[in-house]
Order: C-alpha cells, then sequence, then structure tokens
C-alpha cells in the first residue's frame, strides 16, 4: 500500500472557504493522505467550532497557532509531520484554506497526479496545480489577476507541466526542496530553494478552484489590513 502524504491546511477566519476546501479533499481524493489542518489565530467562533468538529470526527488534526505568522504557522505541523514514521518522507501537500481541488480524472485525483508527475521528474521540486480562471476572465475588477495567470500558463514546459512561480495556494513539495536539513518554512523561503530544483504548475486540465477571489471585491478591511501587517513582518510580497 502507498504510504500516505501529508496534506497541510493554513486557514483563518475563513470557516465557509475552509470547509469546501476540507470536503472537496475528502470526496475527492482517493489516493492515501493525512489531513492536518492549522489555524493561524482565529477569532470567529464560527471557524474555531468547525475547526473542533474536524477533530472529533477524525477529519484531520488541528493545531491551533497562538499567532499569526503568515507562512511560518506551517511550521507546527510540518514538525509534528516530521516526527512520523508512518508518512511520506519524500514529498508534502501545503495549501491555502480557499483551493477546492478538482475531481478525478479517469480514476485518478489530483493528489496521485501530483505525484507521478513528481515521480516523473527529478528535476522538479514544487508543482501547483493551476488555478481555474473562469470566475475572473470576464470580470473587469480582475483583470490584472487574470493577465498574470495567462503568464503563468504560458512559460516553457516540462512534458505537459509549466514552469512558473507558484506561492502556498496548493502545491507538492519535495522535502529535501531548501538548502536546510530539515523542511520547513521561512522568511524569504523562495529565495532558498536548492538551485537544481524548477518550480512547475499543472496545465488547466487539473484546475484548482481559487475561493479567495470571490472576497477580492470588498474585502473586510480589518483582515486585509492584518494581512498587510503580517506580510510585511514575515516578508511577503504586497502588490
Amino acid at each position: 500500500m502507498s504510504t500516505p502524504i501529508s496534506i497541510v491546511i493554513l486557514t483563518k477566519d475563513e470557516p465557509e472557504f475552509l470547509d469546501k476546501t476540507v470536503r472537496a479533499i475528502i470526496d475527492r481524493t482517493n489516493y492515501p493522505y493525512e489531513l492536518f489542518i492549522v489555524d493561524n489565530y482565529s477569532s470567529l467562533q464560527q471557524q474555531i467550532a468547525l475547526l473542533k468538529a474536524y477533530e472529533q470526527n477524525g477529519l484531520a488534526q488541528v493545531v491551533f497557532n497562538n499567532k499569526n505568522q503568515w507562512v511560518l504557522g506551517f511550521n507546527e505541523a510540518i514538525s509534528i509531520i516530521n516526527d512520523r514514521s508512518d508518512l511520506s518522507t519524500e514529498y508534502i501537500v501545503l495549501t491555502d484554506g480557499d483551493i477546492v481541488v478538482p475531481d478525478p480524472i479517469n480514476q485518478v485525483c489530483w493528489l496521485e497526479y501530483l505525484k507521478q508527475k513528481m515521480d516523473g521528474n527529478a528535476v522538479i521540486g514544487k508543482l501547483g496545480l493551476a488555478l481555474n480562471t473562469e470566475f475572473i476572465k470576464n470580470d473587469k475588477n480582475f483583470s490584472a489577476i487574470y493577465l498574470n495567470e495567462l503568464r503563468h500558463g504560458q512559460g516553457p514546459t516540462i512534458g505537459d507541466l509549466i514552469i512558473s512561480p507558484v506561492d502556498t495556494t496548493l502545491a507538492i513539495y519535495r522535502k529535501n526542496l531548501f538548502i536546510f536539513s530539515e523542511f520547513k518554512m521561512l522568511p524569504g523561503h523562495a529565495s532558498l530553494i536548492r538551485p537544481y530544483y524548477y518550480i512547475c504548475r499543472t496545465s488547466a486540465r487539473y484546475g484548482a478552484e481559487h475561493l479567495g477571489w470571490c472576497s477580492y471585491k470588498s474585502p473586510n478591511k480589518e483582515q486585509l489590513s492584518e494581512k498587510v501587517r503580517c506580510f510585511t513582518k514575515y516578508s511577503g510580497y504586497i502588490d
């Protein structure tokens, strides 16, 4: 039997998005996995209740952080995973809590597909799912984002994969991706990737839905201000 791959979701105060993300993983993943959810110090009781329900129902192991450290929030769950001998020591999946994975194609689910592509391409260190742009392509409010997504899909290729930057949206990582000996996230982690690895995206055939785009038109100003502060503190890029 295949060794389960760890999937780690990072989330904060987005219970509706999170539940869609978790339910899609459960319903659309037929490759062995174990789910971890990291909560970056949420304040909404609906979010906290949802996370406790996941734990009680055995759907996920939840880590409650006592402050918001952006991508550094992954590290508590990663530390737990690194101590486990029954989980994949080669791969790990990291994602935000607003990504809906696609349906299987010919019974091959998104996770098995990503693993197959990584197994077959030793030069790829990180592989993310393409994002479905149907929601934004005809909306002038998203014109810059849409053009940027198109550019991401036009880079050089490795087979049917596109060499392109990928953030934490959803990606599978080799656990030796970074120059340090133990896999973890750090400020400026993109600059710490071993130089012989490429970062790639899938083609649109395996495309995920990015729920976060739904909230861009009328963002919660308090949440937006906190993101700006957090990104600034932990070396994020703000457009």
